[in-house]
């Protein structure tokens, strides 16, 4: 994958999202920190992308006035030397004070609710998590029939329910709140502590994204998901694991998490995005083919920018690329007779994945006629993923599509076809050339259109 190309696309994307209504204020005073650059960058994941920037005055004022609104999200304030203070910028104006840029110096938001519901429960949670941190030794080797253990494990578990205390009271009582939802995706699950190590570890495996919304695109725009996501990871790593062995337990953790962000089409190929490249250049390619396949992706009826979007993202790491020998394709075809797509084809073939239950596929079978009516050296290969039924030969019969070959195994999404051609959403096209070779992968009408003119 070309990083650049990804940034610059993402760039493009997030600011298409900027409206001209209202714009929200950010405004503060830093001190000791004159006459210098302060940048706005939103967080994506592992990624910031710089929104916009201004200059501090004499006494360390800012203020950013943008004229447009910006997409709600998480955001970092970062100064010239790399300090940084983390927002939440929503639709109300932000206004805060800090006392220098060394990191230790506390934020106060003088106008932010958000802000300040979020920063409540973050400062608490760095804090507890520090000092939980200093505890896990003692409960991990001292012994358990000591005093010492024994509270060492009821200040553990007062930081631990102090910390879900004040999540859940803010939850409760703005459960709107942008800090709300993400307190809701970062707040860590409960620790067990009567439990033995492999036993938290599985509790922890079962019960690590309970309180965590996969529908809810607006994690996106941030790092909570990114992380928790990598801290899940984590529970599946042991000493002394071969490569192999590795990346067995990557893909088992990466079951769980593709599956649950399978609700929403967004984050889960942002969650395909964020590990795929990354697993590849670890040399963990086994991952990374895994990912490739998109595992538990709801495919029905994708639109074509979403279609664009799997194609960037997973791709450059599929092994169905322009220009490679195209699988077989052999089936029964719908009038019952053996039907195979061999080297001996004189014709381009035209293969189109698709389903009745597909809008986006009604809309562009149509089209797809029309467009192919006068090419007598192109043949339509049509893989219906619907079952044969009165209401898929009525639409055929509607559509007068009968000089197509049409294959319907009834089997859906668990053909054969859609293994060998990882095909991941409805309508996929595929144009072959006569020598069985894949000429083109195109996304949609337009881009189909240019490939058959470029052929004449």
């Amino acid at each position: 994958m070309h990083k650049s190309f990804s940034t610059s696309l993402l760039v493009s994307l997030v600011l298409m999202t900027f409206s001209l209504s209202a714009q929200q204020n950010i405004s503060g005073t830093i001190k000791g920190y004159s006459n210098k650059k302060l940048n706005l960058l939103l967080l994506r994941g592992d990624q910031k992308i710089a929104i916009d920037s201004v200059r501090t005055d004499a006494s360390g004022n800012f203020n950013f006035s943008p004229s447009w609104n910006l997409p709600k999200g998480m955001y970092l304030l970062r100064t010239a030397e790399g300090t940084t203070i983390r927002l939440i910028i929503g639709s109300e104006n932000i206004r805060m004070q800090s006392d220098g840029t060394d990191g230790s110096n506390p934020v106060e938001f003088v106008h932010s609710l958000e802000n300040q519901l979020w920063y409540e429960y973050f400062l608490f949670k760095s804090e507890a998590q520090f000092k939980q941190e200093l505890l896990k030794p003692i409960l991990q080797q001292y012994p358990e029939d000591d005093l010492f253990f024994q509270q060492t494990t009821e200040e553990y578990e007062r930081l631990q329910n102090k910390l879900h205390e004040i999540a859940n009271r803010i939850i409760s009582q703005h459960p709107e709140s942008l800090a709300a939802r993400f307190i809701r995706a970062d707040l860590p699950p409960e620790l067990p502590l009567q439990m033995t190590l492999q036993q938290q570890r599985d509790h922890l495996k079962k019960h690590f994204f309970d309180k965590v919304d996969f529908g809810d695109t607006l994690l996106i725009n941030s790092d909570l998901l990114s992380r928790k996501m990598i801290d899940y990871l984590s529970l599946y790593q042991r000493q002394g694991m071969g490569m192999n062995e590795v990346q067995i337990e990557f893909i088992k953790a990466l079951e769980v998490i593709l599956k649950q962000a399978s609700v929403e089409t967004k984050v889960y190929l942002f969650a395909v995005e964020f590990f795929i490249e990354g697993f590849y250049k670890m040399g963990l390619t086994g991952v990374s083919d895994y990912l490739s396949t998109l595992p538990h992706l709801q495919g029905d009826c994708l639109d074509e920018f979403t279609l664009l979007e799997i194609d960037r993202i997973a791709g450059p790491y599929r092994k169905i690329v322009n220009g490679s020998a195209a699988p077989p394709i052999k089936g029964t075809d719908i009038k019952g007779k053996l039907f195979e797509l061999s080297k001996d084809n004189k014709k381009t073939s035209l293969l189109v994945f698709w389903s009745i239950t597909c809008p986006h596929c009604l809309e562009m079978i149509p089209q797809l006629k029309e467009l192919t009516k006068n090419m007598s050296d192109v043949q339509v290969i049509s893989v219906i993923l619907s079952h044969d039924n009165s209401s898929l030969r009525t639409y055929l019969k509607d559509e007068a599509l009968d000089e197509w070959i049409h294959i319907v195994d009834g089997k859906g999404w668990d053909s054969q076809l859609v293994d060998d051609w990882m095909v991941f959403g409805t309508p996929t096209l595929f144009v072959i050339d006569p020598g069985m070779r894949i000429l083109s992968k195109p996304s949609g009408l337009p881009e189909l259109r240019a490939v058959f003119q470029q052929r004449q």
